[in-house]
């Protein structure tokens, strides 16, 4: 009875079986015997199939039957579907990846996104690392991710671009992110591959050359991408975005006389006022950028200063109501005012005249600052504040106005300052100056020093800062300091006077 219970026997009753079957089939006689060797091959076959999990037929009916739940968008027969494979063995990337997404389609972000990971670290799937990159990358911006963030995507595109290399999208999302990175070096091959698409990456690769200091790389490159865009312009020269290209590369280049004429040129071919209008404000950016450069020469004399002026003349006839030209009008205009030189005075007052009413009050309310007579200044100031209510140079002027007069709003002049500041982006040590010395006319020493230690960085302004330090000081009971920062003062007095 024992016996019954013993595998070992069951086996071996088994083995005996299938024996004494085998060899009362009648081999010898064929058609007595074709029977029987019929009814073992179907019995093996049968065993095949049903202690096999991996038989073809098997795998292909899962797959024709996920492919139709995908198709369907059947999430849950998908999910088990898939979850069959799995226990079937199969646990290939392809299968996980399914899953993975499928849990992500289910609701089960969290699930999918980790599985997505455990895919990339475990298997290094670029699938998965594009999936992660596009579901929680693609629509941020750089300023948006943290630095575990920044990380984490960088990784994911190293994976992506190693094992795609030849992937034009990844290549502009690997060098896009090399570019934010600040690793500009790395970045530049994979903006000039770019190129045989996007002709103007090679500006940008110029420009990236340029920051790291390898000029002759930066020239190369933005002549090389001059030369292709020329062609597109003499291919299709009312095209307003490829005059935009060339103009763009000449600038670069410094030439900008060239790219003045070219603009010239084109104005007259374009066929809408939506792109005439754009290239005007683009001939009054590029005469500006013409003059930024102009001033970096050690030449400032009556003569390249009436230049500039009759420079200016024609970007305000291209683009008057343009923020920059305005803001170089009255900069360059304040510059002349103590001039006698009669043609300067001729194309300076030709430019206030034509430029506008905002400006004309900046210039002549500045200039009366200038002269010691703040209740002109004031005046023409307000006027020009309500044409132009968000320049920041106008607030902070009519800031220093509002604080010169005896019956002066100091705490309105301290509003007009903090706006000027607010409005800027990179605030410089004028408008600082002004808040420091409005300030310590309201006796708020100690909030005064911060501001007017900034405006020791601009040297006209340094004597002044440091006399108003050195009585802030005093105020606070610091006599060294006072006497440190009226030595100072003395200091550029005295270099002033030399």
């Amino acid at each position: 009875m024992i016996a019954y219970f013993d595998p070992l026997m069951w086996m071996r009753w088994g083995g005996q079986f299938v024996y004494f079957w085998a060899v009362s089939i009648p081999w010898k006689q064929f058609r007595t015997g074709v029977p029987a060797v019929l009814l073992a091959s179907g019995l093996l076959l049968l065993s095949y199939f049903a202690y096999s999990d991996g038989g073809s037929w098997r795998r292909n009916l899962l797959k024709d039957q996920l492919s139709d739940a995908i198709a369907a968008e059947n999430f849950e027969t998908t999910n088990l579907l898939l979850r069959r494979q799995i226990e079937a063995g199969d646990r290939s990337a392809t299968t996980l990846y399914l899953l993975a997404e499928n849990r992500f389609n289910l609701g089960q972000t969290q699930a999918g996104s980790e599985l997505m990971r455990e895919l990339v670290v475990t298997r290094r799937n670029d699938d998965a690392a594009l999936w992660l990159i596009q579901k929680e990358y693609q629509n941020k911006s750089w300023t948006d991710l943290d630095e575990d963030q920044r990380s984490d995507f960088g990784r994911l595109l190293t994976l992506v671009s190693r094992e795609r290399p030849k992937n034009m999208g990844i290549k502009e999302l690997f060098g896009d992110y090399l570019i934010a990175s600040e690793r500009y070096a790395e970045a530049i091959p994979y903006v000039r591959e770019l190129v045989q698409y996007q002709p103007m990456r090679g500006l940008q690769a110029a420009a990236l050359a340029r920051r790291i200091g390898d000029t002759a790389m930066a020239d190369r490159l933005a002549t090389a991408t001059l030369e292709n865009v020329s062609q597109a312009y003499r291919e299709e020269p009312s095209n307003p975005t490829v005059v935009m290209a060339v103009v763009q590369n000449q600038v670069f280049l410094g030439q900008h006389a060239e790219a003045v004429q070219t603009l010239f040129d084109a104005i007259g071919r374009m066929k809408t006022d939506e792109h005439r209008l754009g290239l005007h404000q683009a001939m009054g950016e590029t005469i500006v950028d013409w003059i930024a450069k102009i001033e970096l020469q050690p030449n400032d004399t009556p003569v390249a200063r009436l230049q500039i002026l009759q420079k200016l003349q024609v970007a305000l006839q291209y683009a008057p109501n343009n923020p920059r030209v305005m803001t170089l009008v009255a900069d360059q205009v304040l510059k002349t005012l103590d001039s006698s030189n009669e043609k300067l005075k001729t194309v300076r007052n030709a430019l206030v005249r034509g430029s506008s009413p905002g400006i004309a009050h900046f210039v002549q309310g500045t200039a009366s600052l200038m002269r010691g007579d703040a209740e002109a200044g004031e005046r023409h100031l307000t006027l020009a504040s309500k044409h132009l209510p968000n320049s920041s140079a106008i607030l902070n002027n009519l800031a220093v106005a509002l604080s010169q007069r005896e019956d002066g709003d100091l705490e309105q002049a301290l509003i007009l300052s903090e706006q000027a500041i607010a409005s800027m982006p990179d605030p410089g040590p004028y408008f600082y100056e002004t808040r420091g010395q409005i300030l310590f006319q309201m006796e708020r020493y100690l909030d005064a020093i911060p501001d007017l230690e900034r405006a020791l960085a601009a040297e006209p302004l340094a004597a002044v800062a440091h006399a108003t330090l050195a009585k802030c000081y005093e105020q606070l009971d610091a006599p060294e300091l006072a006497g440190d920062h009226r030595a100072a003062a003395e200091a550029f007095a005295k270099k002033a006077v030399e």
